[in-house]
């Protein structure tokens, strides 16, 4: 089990860069790469949906043990700002969509929870991923505040959230 996890990661890094030449990486204080991706319904929702919201992206996996231990981190984050004006967004990089929404549905994930398509590499290779969990941070008109947040267990990632302007 842990091995097809392991050619997957690895799956993963030689398509980014294969795939994704010419393609270059976004940075702080540009505009973010737009994305589409599906909830588990199938409504599709792009970066554009956010507009007037700070986002705050997870990449994440269900086979991923580090992004689920930060999970409850996330949650709490969650409740204490949802006040704030911040979008919580997670995508998932899972390849079983079935098993993606059993994860989401037994731990009531909170926030948009997106699933990656064939459309992956290339957001991927934008903002620069080759591990996960990996968080991003963009501020109301979508540009790009923190291409890597501390993580949600990280006190940091809360004092940068909380310091965010309505």
């Amino acid at each position: 089990m842990k091995l097809k996890y392991v050619f997957s990661s690895l799956g993963i890094l030689i398509c980014l860069s294969v795939f994704a030449d010419g393609v270059k990486p976004a940075k702080v204080g540009e505009q973010s790469p737009d994305f589409q991706f599906a909830d588990k319904n199938g409504k599709m929702y792009s970066l554009k949906d956010f507009k007037g919201q700070y986002v705050f992206i997870d990449i994440w996996a269900t086979h991923c043990f580090p992004c689920k231990e930060e999970i409850p981190y996330l949650e709490e984050i969650q409740e204490k700002l949802k006040k704030k004006n911040i979008a919580f967004i997670g995508i998932a990089t899972d390849l079983d969509k079935d098993e993606w929404i059993k994860f989401i549905e037994e731990k009531a994930l909170k926030g948009t929870q997106l699933i990656m398509d064939r459309k992956w590499i290339s957001f991927m290779h934008s903002y620069d991923v080759a591990t996960i969990p990996r968080y991003i941070l963009l501020d109301k008109g979508g540009k790009i505040i923190n291409l890597n947040m501390p993580r949600p267990s990280n006190p940091q990632c809360m004092k940068i959230l909380k310091s965010l302007k309505r």
